[in-house]
């Protein structure tokens, strides 16, 4: 099975089509650009008639079996989309196995779903359609990619974004390419051409970011202070869970208590990071942050984690937000005890 990253589809349908596409993946904009694409290669080359379904709960496995074997009155070319739910339902791979037997030269078969390919790589069903099919996978860009995202967005609009506008952009739509992509297409609708700077931009956006706990983790790991504080209200405001947040905070100050175990035994710091699965990319965070952040400091964040999770438990927490700006706070670098959790809720148990 050929694999792609959805920068290089363009250029494979160009130079063919292949009769089954797998797009697969959870960042929204990339997905559906990319089935754009193969709508469009696939119209050139004839393939005049495109139905769409989405297996929900009124989607019929037979009803989509009938649709795919009738000829169309309209054109003998077609392309047929499916549109697979987060959770397979029961049977549902048995059925998928039958696919491979019903693809033919005038049709194309695109599968997606706001999933990873990984989630069903090992399906019986999903093998056995790899054999003819081009995988189309793509992943939420970090900060580098987004940053060169963002310019040719920009560039292909006749825009020209300065780089204050570039770290603005980022910082109200990280996380959110759909976002970040409209907010372009209004500044190329209300704008001939140019260039545009933050003050310019600033007129034109709202803040649409877009984070997960781990964009969270990456902040605090570099002590950039502002910025987690940004994504932990972003993800407060996505109805993130407090005590999710609470948990992956304990997790980061329990790693960072371990590496700074290891450093002081002299273990050689590529196997802890291996034993950790800490892969290369984020490796330099843990080290910068084990040199800002004491181990007798984390003991301490380590306690007020503690005494979050029994306030929060107990129900004693009134304002569980700032409770977490605090801690996040903690993570930045070593501050005065002005304030303590531990102080605070000293007489709540859960």
């Amino acid at each position: 099975m050929l694999k792609l990253y959805s920068n290089q589809l363009a250029a494979q349908l160009q130079k063919n089509l292949a009769p089954v596409y797998l797009v697969f993946g959870e960042e929204p904009l990339q997905k559906q650009e990319s089935i754009d694409l193969i709508r469009a290669a696939a119209k050139k080359h004839g393939f005049d008639e495109r139905q769409s379904y989405s297996w929900d709960n009124s989607f019929s496995w037979n009803d989509f079996l009938m649709e795919l074997n009738n000829l169309s009155l309209f054109s003998p070319r077609r392309v047929f989309e499916l549109e697979l739910p987060a959770k397979l339902p029961t049977g549902a791979s048995d059925l998928l196995k039958q696919l491979p037997s019903l693809v033919h030269p005038d049709l194309i078969l695109v599968l997606h779903a706001a999933k990873n390919a990984n989630d069903y790589a090992k399906s019986a069903w999903f093998k056995t359609l790899a054999e003819q099919a081009v995988q189309v996978q793509f992943y939420p860009l970090d900060d580098q990619q987004f940053q060169r995202w963002l310019q040719q967005r920009a560039s292909a609009l006749k825009l020209h974004l300065t780089p204050d506008a570039i770290t603005l952009m980022q910082h109200h739509c990280a996380g959110n390419l759909l976002a970040a992509a409209q907010e372009l297409e209004k500044l190329g609708l209300s704008l001939v051409s140019g260039s545009v700077d933050a003050e310019l931009l600033e007129q034109h956006l709202a803040d649409q970011s877009h984070f997960s706990v781990f964009q969270l983790v990456d902040a605090l790991l570099s002590g950039q202070g502002n910025e987690a504080l940004h994504r932990l209200d972003r993800l407060l405001q996505q109805d993130t869970e407090p005590v999710i947040i609470a948990w992956q905070l304990q997790k980061e100050v329990t790693t960072l208590m371990q590496m700074h175990l290891a450093q002081q035994q002299g273990k050689p710091l590529a196997d802890f990071f291996k034993k950790n699965a800490i892969w290369p990319k984020r490796q330099p965070m843990y080290q910068t942050a084990v040199s800002r952040l004491p181990a007798k400091w984390l003991g301490y964040v380590q306690q007020e984690l503690a005494a979050f999770d029994r306030a929060f438990k107990s129900g004693a927490l009134s304002c569980p937000e700032l409770a977490l700006a605090h801690l996040v706070s903690l993570l930045v670098s070593p501050v005065s005890k002005v304030f303590s959790l531990q102080q605070r809720y000293a007489d709540f148990t859960p």
